[in-house]
């Protein structure tokens, strides 16, 4: 099934060359055809006026003659392009001059009416035809009166127009072609800052928003304008935003000491001597476990502070992936103990899986993907870690058997402060920024993170890291 063409697809540039194309065509057409209709009735009309010249010079010689009409024939008509008949008033044909015969059976067709002019086609040639009525003052010769008729060959006004058309025919196209070259370079060069706005657009990130778009500072037109309207909002965004990064960072260091104190006071309440009542011990655990998540909230809010940063500079070093998720598994078994919970690991291709990146912020990556996994795993659930040795990657699935994603949800997941369900998320403690922390990471080590996902069927995150 062919697919149907849509114009809208193509650049800006080349739709206004088309549009500008096509008006000039229709133009061109109009131009053409009225010139050619203009110049082929002025044609008429000067071979009009000529038979009508001719015809007036016979009329006056046959007023007060007494030639016979052969006579009259070789005085009158001067034009040796003009070919002339002589009829009675009973329509026969009295008199002819020597040029005659050639258009002789052309007369029948045109002697219907008297005093007309008309354009007719014979032998695939067109002429130029007049019939007038004529009368002599002589009584004598007034059985000679009748019409004359007066032919004239179109063939060199025909020619003219053909000649007219084949450069008209030649032309359209020319100009065409030289107008959509034309169209085209001014079209570019008017929508060149459009480009220029594009590609700044494009490089214009939440960490880097002191790109501005540039343009001459003389231009005063549309584009002017939206450049300097689009330059402010862009000054206004980077206020906004550097003082919302300050504040978050500001908060979060500010939160980190006193939830650390408070931390340190509840467990070393919950590992003293004195006796505690099953109540008490409760309360205790409940606000450590509190603190633990409160906690985790400011440590991703530092880490997501660091990632606004324009320039973040990894510290990299050369590590065994497969140890780093050992480490992992180790330090989340605990929690995934609490929930009957099983973490699997699996290897495939080479078990070299020596890797150049930042290890704290893989390890990080790892944490997050598997502590997700388990808020979102029901109890006696599986969580398989996999690693697979690709030629310059690395790739590292988790994967669960828990609730599962809905379809809507897959694009936004990797979306700072975006939970699936707000309700089911603070139930299972989710803040909403750990998967957007994975984005991250991935994206700083210049790999891919993936996830398919359904509900109720568990999900698969995918990640690509590069070997260097």
């Amino acid at each position: 099934m062919t697919k149907k063409f849509n114009y809208k697809k193509l650049p800006l540039k080349v739709n206004l060359t088309i549009w500008y194309m096509i008006i000039l065509f229709l133009v061109l057409i109009f131009f053409s055809s009225t010139l050619y209709i203009y110049l082929e009735r002025q044609l008429k009309d000067e071979v009009h006026s000529i038979l009508e010249l001719e015809m007036q010079n016979i009329k006056s010689e046959a007023k007060n003659s007494v030639q016979n009409n052969k006579e009259l024939l070789n005085t009158s008509v001067n034009n040796q392009n003009i070919r002339t008949y002589f009829y009675n008033n009973k329509g026969k044909l009295i008199g002819e001059d020597l040029n005659s015969a050639l258009t002789k059976n052309l007369i029948p067709a045109v002697i219907n009416k008297k005093n007309e002019f008309k354009i007719v086609k014979y032998n695939n040639q067109r002429w130029a035809v007049l019939v007038s009525a004529y009368n002599f003052t002589n009584a004598e010769d007034a059985e000679r009166s009748g019409f004359v008729t007066l032919i004239y060959s179109f063939a060199k006004e025909e020619r003219m127009l053909e000649k007219l058309l084949l450069i008209l025919i030649i032309m359209i196209p020319i100009t065409l072609i030289f107008a959509s070259w034309g169209g085209y370079f001014l079209s570019n060069r008017a929508l060149k800052a459009i480009d220029t706005i594009s590609a700044t657009a494009e490089k214009i990130s939440q960490s880097n928003l002191s790109q501005r778009i540039k343009i001459s500072e003389n231009r005063e037109d549309e584009i002017g304008r939206l450049v300097k309207t689009l330059n402010n909002l862009l000054n206004r965004l980077e206020n906004s935003f550097y003082r919302q990064k300050q504040f978050n960072a500001d908060v979060s260091h500010e939160l980190k000491t006193p939830i650390s104190v408070i931390r340190a006071q509840v467990e070393e309440a919950l590992d003293s001597e004195r006796k505690l009542t099953k109540e008490q011990k409760n309360i205790l655990l409940t606000i450590k476990k509190q603190i633990d998540q409160m906690n985790s909230l400011v440590s991703q809010m530092l880490l997501l502070a660091k990632a606004d940063e324009e320039n973040v500079k990894l510290d990299k070093e050369v590590f065994d992936l497969n140890i780093v998720v050992d480490t992992v598994i180790e330090e989340m078994n605990n929690l995934a103990s609490e929930k009957n919970i099983s973490i699997i690991k699996e290897t495939a291709g080479n078990d070299n899986f020596k890797i150049k990146a930042d290890l704290s912020l893989i390890t990080q990556l790892l944490l997050n993907l598997v502590d997700n996994a388990i808020k979102y795993t029901n109890s006696k659930g599986k969580i398989k870690i996999i690693l697979t040795n690709l030629d310059d990657f690395y790739r590292i699935n988790v994967i669960d058997n828990g609730v599962g994603i809905a379809e809507e949800d897959l694009n936004n997941i990797f979306k700072r402060f975006y939970r699936v369900d707000k309700s089911r998320s603070r139930e299972y403690g989710g803040t909403g920024l750990g998967l957007s922390i994975c984005s991250w990471i991935v994206e700083i080590h210049g790999g891919e993170i993936n996830v398919e996902s359904s509900l109720e069927n568990g999900s698969n995150f995918s990640i690509l890291l590069p070997k260097e």
